[in-house]
This record gives C-alpha cells, sequence and structure tokens, in this order.
C-alpha cells in the first residue's frame, strides 16, 4: 500500500512535515521518502492522503472488552440517578418486553451508588420486575443490583441484592455468559467504530478473557486491531506452562504466516475497590463509613501479591495492578520494591507526596484513565472534599519521572483516545472548568502516552498508523475531544477510512 502527500506530525513538538509518500509492506512501514513510486502490484492500492497529519497509531490501554461489548448491549441507565429514577427506568423498559417472564437475565448498566444513603436490596427491584430475572451493573463495574430471580439464576440466593467486589466481579463473569457468536459479533461491532477514532490497539483486561478466544476470533475476520489480552491470577499458571510472555504474538511459530495481531497481556491483579463504590483503600475512612472496611477494601494480601509479581515477572509476564486508593496505591509500590522489579500500576486516582518519585525509581509505569475525571469529580468531591487536591495527579507524576499510558476501563468510560487526551490536557470534558487545574499534561504528552510507546511513523516500524482530520495541536475542548480518523491502519491493512 501507498500512501501518497502525507505529512508526519512530530508528537514532540507538533510540527508538521512536508508532504511525503508512505509504503506500507509485509506489515511494516518499507520506507518514507518526498516521493516514491506507484507499486507494481495491481492489487496493491494507493491512497492519497491530501496532506493529511499522520500519526502512530492509537492504543487503549485498559479495556473489559466482554463487558464493553455486553454494555452496548444492556438498557443505559443515568449514573446520577436516584435507585427511584433507576426502578422507574426500569420498569418503563420492561413494560415494552413480550413473551415469558424466565427467559434470559434482563441487563442494565451505569448505575453509581456512591452518593445514595444506604444501599438498594433485591426486594426493592422485584417491586418492579417481578418474575423478569435483573442484573444491573454499576459504571465501575465494582457493583451488580440484582432482583430476587436474577440471583436464583446466577446460582447465589444467598446474596445480597446488592452485590460487590468479588461478588459482583463472579455475577459479571456470568452475565457475560451470551452466545458466542453473538458477543464476538457486538464486540466486532465496537472494534470497527472506534477505527475512526484512530484506535489500533487495545489491551483486553477482561476477567474470563485469553488468548485462544482472541486468535479464533482473528481466524473469523473478527479482530480489526492489536490485543494483548491479559491473565488472572486463577489462570496464572495456565499462561506460564504455555510459555506466554507479555506483548508475544500468541498465534503458532515466527514465520509461519503473517504476524498475529494477538499477544499476551499482563498479569491483571485487582488490590483494592472503586470510589464510586466506596471500597478503594485510602489512608482516611470514607466518611460516615465505620468497620474494618470503613476505609476500602484490600483485596490481596501483601505476601501475596508480592508472590504473584515475582512468580509472573520470573514468566516473562508484566504484572499490572489495580491500585486506586492512596493506601492501595503506597502498598502497590511497596510491593514492587520489595521484590526487586517493575510492572504496571493501573489508575492511580490518589497519590499521596511520597510515592511520587518512587514510579520512576522503581521502574512502574502509570496506566491511567483520564476520563475517569469526569465520571469521579463529582462523588470525589462530595467524599473527600479539599483532600481531592491528591486525585489524578497527572502533572505531578510526570514531573517526578513516571512514564504514562493512557486508557479508559470501558465500558466505565468510553474507548475513546481523544476524549481521554482532552480531559489530560483540559481537566474536564464538559463546559465546566477544568478539576483542580495545575495538573493539565500538554498534547504532546497525552498523545505519547497514547501510542503504545512508539513516537514516530518511521521506517522498519509496524504499520500501524492514522491519519488525522484535524491537528490536534491547534484543537481545544470539544474540538480536541472530536477528532477522527480519515484512514486508519493496522498491521498494513485498512480497518477504516473515509476516502
Amino acid at each position: 500500500m501507498l500512501l501518497h502527500r502525507a505529512r508526519l506530525l512530530d508528537l514532540r513538538t507538533g510540527r508538521p512535515g512536508d508532504p511525503c509518500d508512505i509504503l506500507l509492506s509485509g506489515g511494516r512501514i518499507d520506507s518514507i521518502r518526498p516521493s516514491l513510486p506507484r507499486p507494481s502490484t495491481v492489487q496493491a492500492p494507493v491512497i492519497d492522503l491530501d496532506g493529511r497529519l499522520v500519526i502512530p497509531g492509537l492504543w487503549d490501554e485498559h479495556v473489559h472488552t466482554e463487558q464493553w461489548a455486553l454494555a452496548s448491549r444492556r438498557v443505559e441507565v443515568s449514573q446520577t440517578a436516584s435507585p427511584a429514577e433507576i426502578l422507574r427506568t426500569i420498569a418503563d423498559h420492561l413494560a415494552t418486553l413480550t413473551g415469558p417472564a424466565d427467559g434470559e437475565i434482563i441487563q442494565g448498566f451505569g448505575l453509581r451508588a456512591s452518593r445514595w444513603p444506604a444501599n438498594p436490596s433485591a426486594a426493592d427491584l422485584d417491586a418492579v420486575s417481578g418474575r423478569w430475572p435483573v442484573a444491573i451493573v454499576s459504571a465501575d463495574l465494582h457493583s451488580t443490583w440484582c432482583n430476587t430471580a436474577a440471583l436464583q439464576r446466577l446460582g447465589i440466593p444467598d446474596r445480597p441484592g446488592f452485590l460487590t467486589e468479588a461478588d459482583s466481579f463472579a455475577a459479571q463473569i456470568k452475565l457475560a455468559q451470551v452466545p458466542t457468536r453473538s458477543l464476538d459479533m457486538w464486540l466486532d461491532e465496537c472494534c470497527r467504530r472506534v477505527a475512526a477514532r484512530g484506535v489500533v490497539g487495545i489491551g483486553d483486561m477482561e476477567f474470563s478473557s485469553d488468548v485462544d478466544v482472541w486468535l479464533a476470533r482473528e481466524q473469523a475476520g473478527r479482530c480489526p486491531m492489536r490485543v494483548q489480552v491479559a491473565v488472572y491470577p486463577d489462570r496464572l499458571d495456565e499462561a506460564i506452562g504455555r510459555g506466554l510472555a507479555t506483548g508475544q504474538c500468541a498465534a503458532e511459530e515466527p514465520g509461519s504466516g503473517p504476524e498475529s495481531l494477538v499477544a499476551m497481556g499482563p498479569l491483571k491483579i485487582i488490590s483494592d475497590g472503586s470510589v464510586s463504590t466506596r471500597s478503594a483503600w485510602c489512608r482516611q475512612p470514607y466518611p460516615g463509613a465505620s468497620g474494618p472496611e470503613g476505609s476500602g477494601v484490600d483485596a490481596v494480601p501483601l505476601a501475596e501479591l508480592e508472590s504473584l509479581i515475582v512468580r509472573a515477572t520470573r514468566a516473562g509476564i508484566q504484572p499490572a495492578v489495580h491500585a486506586i486508593g492512596d493506601l492501595a496505591v503506597s502498598t502497590v509500590l511497596d510491593a514492587y520494591q520489595h521484590c526487586g522489579v517493575g510492572g504496571r500500576l493501573e489508575h492511580a486516582q490518589l497519590v499521596e507526596d511520597a510515592d511520587l518519585p518512587r514510579f520512576a525509581a522503581l521502574g512502574v509505569t502509570v496506566s491511567i484513565q483520564p476520563a475517569h475525571l469526569i465520571d469521579d469529580r463529582d462523588v470525589m468531591d462530595q467524599v473527600w472534599g479539599d483532600l481531592n487536591v491528591g486525585s489524578f495527579r497527572f502533572r505531578d507524576m510526570l514531573d517526578a519521572g513516571a512514564r504514562l499510558i493512557m486508557g479508559s476501563d470501558a465500558p466505565v468510560s468510553p474507548v475513546d483516545p481523544w476524549l481521554a487526551i482532552r480531559v489530560a490536557v483540559e481537566r474536564t470534558g464538559d463546559q465546566r472548568p477544568g478539576w483542580y487545574p495545575g495538573q493539565e499534561i500538554t498534547v504532546s504528552e497525552a498523545l505519547r502516552a497514547s501510542t503504545h510507546g512508539v513516537e514516530a511513523v518511521a521506517p522498519g516500524g509496524r504499520a500501524d498508523l492514522v491519519a488525522l482530520e484535524d491537528d490536534p495541536f491547534g484543537s481545544h475542548g470539544e474540538e480536541l475531544a472530536s477528532i477522527s480518523s480519515a484512514l486508519t491502519v493496522v498491521g498494513g491493512q485498512v480497518s477504516h477510512t473515509t476516502l
């Protein structure tokens, strides 16, 4: 494939280069010159970019893919809704349904319970759902509201109607057990839709994903982007036994055919909860909370965490530890330090001053989800007030030498790198002023945190690139968040084009 009249955008300076031609061959960038001859192969396309800016392809480093696909089909409830408002939404939806009430579980998505005075019960949902089994997954995935019929169908009739943390994750795994053909089709639609935003790769953090599932999708033509597939502790031994290492393509022997788009990802460990569920592990108790979990949830004992980190690292699998609260972040950094290895720390929403330089010193990459700032700012203002000066400290982390990578945690936030870039740069995603300004990062820094470590389109690199419709360095606000792709190429194949 020959890309004609492209202009390479320097991600560090924001300056566009002169028009050039880019030749793609064998999934790689073959050459870049002011002018190149048209390919002699009749089938090789020539695409005229007419001076559009070209950058490395964008990644979302943290996606729960099956939950993302399911959320696209679930009944959406407002994230600001009260339990009573959610009940009305569910009642209205059920009134449109026909057929037996003992069919599939009706699934909703989007609730945020952190502002509610108390957790609702199964009986509250029973009052509007009757015999219909109903389960509503929270926007942060850390809680699920079920009625009695859904609890029975999920095989957990002895649990309360409002499930949190491990119980919620277990329920979500069962809720994701829909026909493979349907799930794959929904996920394919999601992936192709975000190709229009320039996405060429995702880190799949789904609880039940594995490389074999993605290889089957790729073989069926339902893998239009690169995917690095995480493993959870319960399947770590299996991954080690298969010799899978982070970043390693998961297909057959090298040289047996085109490079697979599917690769092994990290070991995902969840060490605490979320702010919205009031389970992020913090030094200070949540207002009005008491008891052993009044400051959040310590989900993995330190000795177990260190054992997992060491076992994974020795096998070539990078640890990626979820830590949102300040105490969780500090404890995970302690674990990395004691083990003498680096890795990833997911989220890091609350970070203390003393921990800022430790990311760089320990070689720990911070995987941030800027759009969570939109989701959580109101909740965190209500919960922590002025203590939120320690929230989403992107500027401070970069200034302390940390390496940032960006994602969405979809379906918690949309798979939309331009929304994430806008929020990271402006500290807001709507018409409100920036939240705790002073923690903004630059467009250059946000872009370089979004390209999976690739800072330039250059000969020899993978043919993963995007031709933009607008210049991100000259865009602000909604314009920056709305930048789209005229052409997205993954492994030398077009995954999206408007040309």
